[in-house]
């Protein structure tokens, strides 16, 4: 039996390796479009068991995509699309079946929308998996919001996880980088931007640690005092010293 391949069309990079990785986790092959006229063409060349179309898209959206799709297999076979959309606006699920689409999705899409709407339309359960890692050790737990690391891991895997968290690191190296710079010219705009930036990724990793710090950075860059920044700064760099040494043990470079 062939493999099921499903097509994802989106934009965002970010959306489109969310949805891969979530296709993955069910064996299933996946090729990428950034947008309708690369959907288009790679049916053309390609059979699929599903499309993951967005709406919103530059230079041919889903609606127009899917009815050129619907116009290209006529009644020689069905591909089945699935709409995706940030909107949710009423009359969306609507317009989005009268151009051709056979469901319908908000983002952000999770483990669970994509498992029902392969067992839905393909006929295929999803397996369970039963291959998770072991929790994270206490201290590592304390560190970093051990539920957030399972939202991740449901979309991905330790590979995903891994690659998230030193791309994290990279971030805390480049805020103390951005930090010392912008002291030392002053540019208090600098380290409120920072810090912004650093606080939505910590967030995302559920880093609350660090997450709280920049909240109190940015204030403090606020209201232009080179004190408390400078003793906030020293504080951070240990505690992200901390969360460098767990992330380098937990997951190692190969």
């Amino acid at each position: 039996m062939n493999p099921l391949k499903v097509l994802v069309v989106d934009d965002n990079i970010i959306n489109q390796k969310v949805a891969v990785k979530m296709l993955e986790r069910l064996s299933i092959q996946t090729v990428v479009a950034n947008n309708g006229i690369e959907a288009v063409e790679a049916l053309k060349i390609n059979r699929f068991d599903m499309i993951l179309m967005d709406i919103q898209m530059p230079d041919m959206d889903g609606l127009e995509a899917t009815r050129t799709i619907r116009t290209i297999e006529g009644n020689e076979f069905h591909t089945v699309i699935i709409a995706l959309t940030a909107n949710a606006m009423q009359g969306d699920r609507e317009r989005c079946l009268q151009a051709g689409m056979d469901d319908y999705l908000s983002k952000p899409i999770k483990q669970n929308d994509i498992d029902g709407m392969v067992e839905k339309w393909l006929s295929v359960k999803p397996a369970v998996d039963s291959g998770k890692a072991e929790a994270a050790d206490a201290a590592f737990k304390a560190i970093i919001d051990p539920k957030r690391i399972e939202e991740i891991k449901e979309i991905g895997d330790d590979g995903l996880l891994k690659e998230l968290l030193n791309l994290y690191l990279e971030d805390l190296k480049q805020f103390s980088r951005e930090v010392l710079s912008a002291q030392n010219a002053g540019n208090f705009q600098l380290i409120y931007e920072s810090s912004h930036k650093l606080k939505g990724s910590s967030a995302n990793l559920g880093v609350e640690s660090i997450r709280q710090a920049c909240i109190q950075m940015e204030q403090f860059a606020k209201d232009r005092d080179p004190a408390k920044i400078s003793v906030q700064l020293t504080a951070m760099q240990e505690t992200m010293e901390q969360i460098r040494m767990f992330i380098t043990v937990k997951f190692p470079a190969q």
